[in-house]
């Protein structure tokens, strides 16, 4: 029994060490790239310049992104009701009616 002892504890750390990042040896501070590379991409993408609906898309994103429950909510039935003519964000206005659409459009049903 006692070599499979030593067969199982050879094996333990060489599973465990290869979950982990290598790390080697240096003089310096360890750099965290990964966190770095997030960083600047966070930077560009905060830095880069949209336009059109680009820029519409991204700004709706980042309103819905970071909105609460009732927000959310309010806006996916303000624009689902109106047929994507109106985007409300007060679900005690939108939540007890019906949301009627701002444009003068006519809904058709197409036969294939």
């Amino acid at each position: 029994m006692l070599p499979e002892r030593k067969l199982i504890y050879h094996l333990q750390p060489r599973l465990f060490a290869l979950s982990q990042r290598p790390v080697y040896p240096s003089s310096k501070p360890a750099k965290d790239w990964d966190k770095l590379e997030a960083e600047v991409k966070n930077k560009q993408e905060k830095d880069e310049k949209l336009d059109g609906d680009a820029a519409m898309n991204k700004f709706f994103s980042d309103i819905y992104s970071s909105a609460d429950e009732d927000m959310r909510r309010a806006m996916n039935k303000s624009f689902a009701q109106s047929n994507g003519t109106v985007l409300s964000t007060n679900w005690k206005e939108v939540g007890t009616k019906k949301v009627e659409s701002t444009m003068d459009m006519e809904l058709k049903k197409w036969e294939y």
